[in-house]
């Protein structure tokens, strides 16, 4: 049921794909916009041109850096419940209940990934080890890498044969009511 290791590194691996060329892409554009405003600026040498600029340039910054960010935050919170690369390969991202994850939580998920990076990588490859095959980041977001057919697999049996909920919840063994016994005339 849980996305093995191996699986959520190529998944990875496809994500850090889709990343490259959306980077190229956008990477591309903003020198065409370069290109065009620079052409403006050489001809106006007023201070407002050259704070322009700068403003441009910290705001290309803070976009750059919050790309992966957004990717992953958004896409592993949408319907999809996954990147690119974990819908390649089947798996999806879920909460405790095997619901999907808000944006709030995909956003913890992606900035505890640092602490996983700090301890050497360690925190990725403890989804290799541990019992539900949870990383570092996905303890601390307390969320879950699945199968995503073998979750819809038990969801349809779940529909199918609800569990019955009208039994009598008995107490333990020692604590079972004493019933008279029949005598025998």
């Amino acid at each position: 049921m849980y996305a093995g290791f191996w699986k959520r590194l190529f998944a990875h691996i496809l994500d850090v794909i889709v990343l490259y060329f959306l980077f190229i892409l956008l990477g591309f554009l903003t020198v065409v916009f370069e290109m065009l405003t620079q052409h403006l600026l050489l001809f106006s040498h007023t201070r407002s041109a050259v704070l322009w600029y700068q403003g441009f340039f910290i705001i290309k910054l803070i976009f750059f850096l919050s790309i992966g960010w957004l990717y992953y935050a958004i896409l592993e919170s949408s319907k999809l419940q996954g990147t690119f690369g974990k819908k390649a390969l089947g798996i999806i991202v879920v909460d405790e209940q095997f619901r999907r994850i808000s944006f709030g939580r995909a956003v913890g998920r992606f900035c505890s990934k640092i602490v996983s990076l700090l301890t050497l990588g360690i925190g990725f490859i403890m989804a290799a080890f541990t019992k539900n095959k949870r990383a570092l980041h996905d303890i601390i977001a307390t969320t879950y890498v699945v199968d995503k057919r073998v979750l819809e697999m038990y969801s349809a049996q779940y529909q199918q044969y609800p569990p019955y909920l009208g039994y009598p919840q008995y107490p333990q063994h020692q604590q079972y009511p004493q019933y008279p016994q029949h005598q025998q005339d």
